[in-house]
């Protein structure tokens, strides 16, 4: 049920507004799900699908949804892109830095192309960076807002997924600190979520079965985590009740 001010009744984050990148599927695409269920209005950013899919999923939930193409490595996008959800659903209130790129054909750092070494940057921490300043531009004048950048034990521990998806991901960490000290004074949270092994298209590219399997057995819940299970984690911060939590990293791993 929505009130006449386009809330849905009782959600925690209505009349809140969520930018959620990479927004279509998996991780992204559960959190969308999750604040909408909150009652916020979700836009999701993709570089390649129209989000047609997750779009009816939130409308059906009673919000109002909206789906652009960017890539986050590209400021220019991302400014095109905060400009047009501001235009459809008001300024975000809400950002969720998810997109992020693997590489399933890593061997060795020293086989490592520096194309590959700086795609990795550019989308994983240059596209947080891009996403965080485009928001944080409009948040400040408004005296709220709640940033979640999702990293990865990778980011903590160095993980298997080679130096440069470490790098990338140990860097959102240290921004997401950073800016965290920066905004406490505005009204403005940044935290970090960061999952281990969790069931999404990504995980399942990036090795044969015999390697999954052997994953699974080092993982002590003696299971993959799901996307649902991040999104939880990201409702958290969204919150106004979380308002004096910001700069941590919550990880969630099963005990990875």
């Amino acid at each position: 049920m929505r009130s006449p001010r386009g809330e849905v009744a009782g959600g925690r984050l209505s009349g809140r507004v969520a930018l959620v990148t990479g927004g279509t599927r998996g991780i992204g695409r559960a959190t969308a799900v999750r604040l909408a269920r909150e009652g916020a209005d979700v836009a999701v950013v993709s570089l390649r699908s129209d989000g047609a899919e997750v779009l009816r999923e939130l409308e059906g939930l009673g919000v109002r949804g909206h789906a652009c193409r960017a890539d986050v490595a590209d400021m220019q996008q991302v400014e095109a892109a905060f400009a047009d959800v501001s235009k459809r659903l008001g300024s975000p209130d809400i950002l969720v830095n998810n997109a992020a790129i693997a590489d399933p054909a890593y061997t060795r750092a020293w086989e490592l192309s520096l194309r590959s070494w700086q795609r990795m940057l550019a989308v994983n921490l240059d596209g947080v960076f891009h996403c965080c300043a485009a928001a944080l531009r409009r948040m400040k004048d408004r005296g709220w807002g709640r940033i979640i950048n999702i990293a990865s034990t990778s980011g903590i521990s160095g993980g298997t997924s080679g130096v440069h998806y470490a790098a990338s991901k140990g860097g959102v960490i240290a921004l997401s600190k950073a800016l965290a000290r920066e905004t406490a004074g505005l009204g403005i949270t940044v935290n970090v979520v960061a999952p281990s092994k969790i069931d999404t298209d990504m995980f399942r590219a990036a090795g044969d079965e015999s390697e999954r399997q052997a994953t699974l057995r080092r993982i002590p819940v003696g299971r993959l985590g799901r996307p649902e299970e991040i999104a939880e984690a990201v409702a958290y911060f969204a919150l106004e009740e979380a308002g004096y939590t910001t700069g941590q990293v919550l990880v969630v791993s099963g005990g990875y």
